[in-house]
């Protein structure tokens, strides 16, 4: 679709409703949206606890905290009271199993939605929700897509690849600042890649441009890396050898984790297929490299934790 006359420089958006933003990768796409300007932001959570350092940190930037709960349709009326635009980053946590309450709240928020005649709706999506993935969780982003569509919502998917963020987990980074990439995915095999706050800045974008983006659904990624040329990367960040270790994906059987065994079966066979050089064309300056993610957040400092991002 062609954009308006206005849309080429920017439209106002209005009041935004972010959903879903508590947690630690909503957090990092909320940082996205302020850095790009957006910064007129309601959020929604169960209590207002600015005890919760999550919820100081919001507040400390500007955000509104209102109190609402996606299990209680009556209270989301003053949620969507005044709103113009929602970014949903999810209506459960990011998990490889899937919440069973996802979907009643997705239907809940998009009734909401539709009586506040809200005139964009963006939604945190999963890459392959369009490729029959037999993966529960991905599967179930492709029914909330549905039910915002028909809502006749004004939507637009932005359908996340793998979070670099994942990383910096626990279960992944200690071994690599010692040396070890360890991974259950071929070592030449593709993997596409986003930052949480490449989320918000291009949530930002869509939001500016409305006309061109509305019905639009967008596989996103700013970078596509190899296994092997991850360790490279990591080599380069910690300035000591990183070697790549393809672990066999049965150890997550072996661990009781099926879940986390079909999501990587997935990778190892299909995986995410984001055009990652068309993207860097329409959003030039909001989408980073896995090199440019390593040095922003001060990766071979081992004294940072996931926390800190």
């Amino acid at each position: 679709m062609n954009a308006s006359k206005s849309d080429a420089v920017g439209t106002a958006i209005g009041k935004v409703l972010l959903i879903g933003v508590t947690g630690r990768t909503g957090s990092n796409a909320v940082k996205g949206l302020l850095e790009q300007n957006v910064t007129d932001l309601r959020a929604v959570t169960r209590k207002v606890d600015l005890e919760r350092p999550s919820l100081l940190k919001l507040h400390n930037s500007g955000v509104e905290l209102i109190e609402a709960d996606l299990d209680d349709e009556s209270s989301l009326k003053a949620a969507f009271t005044g709103i113009s635009a929602v970014y949903c980053h999810g209506t459960a946590a990011d998990s490889a199993k899937p919440d069973s309450q996802e979907i009643a709240r997705a239907e809940r928020v998009a009734q909401a939605a539709r009586q506040a005649n809200i005139r964009h709706f963006v939604y945190n999506s999963a890459g392959g929700v369009d490729r029959n993935s037999g993966i529960p969780h991905i599967e179930q982003k492709h029914q909330v897509e549905q039910i915002l569509k028909q809502a006749n919502l004004p939507t637009t998917m932005l359908r996340a690849c793998l979070f670099m963020e994942e990383f910096w987990k626990q279960y992944t980074r200690p071994s690599i600042l010692k040396g070890s990439f360890s991974f259950a995915v071929q070592p030449d095999k593709p993997l596409h890649l986003i930052t949480t706050k490449d989320m918000g800045r291009v949530a930002a974008h869509v939001m500016k441009h409305r006309s061109q983006y509305v019905g639009q659904a967008i596989e996103l990624a700013g970078d596509v890396l190899t296994p092997k040329q991850m360790a490279e990367a990591f080599s380069r960040a910690q300035g000591s050898p990183v070697i790549y270790k393809e672990i066999s994906p049965w150890v997550f059987l072996l661990l009781f984790r099926k879940s986390l065994f079909d999501l990587i079966q997935w990778y190892r066979k299909q995986g995410y297929q984001a055009d990652v050089l068309r993207l860097r064309e329409a959003f030039p300056g909001l989408l980073t490299t896995f090199a440019q993610f390593l040095e922003e957040t001060d990766w071979a400092n081992s004294q940072l934790t996931y926390q800190d991002l």
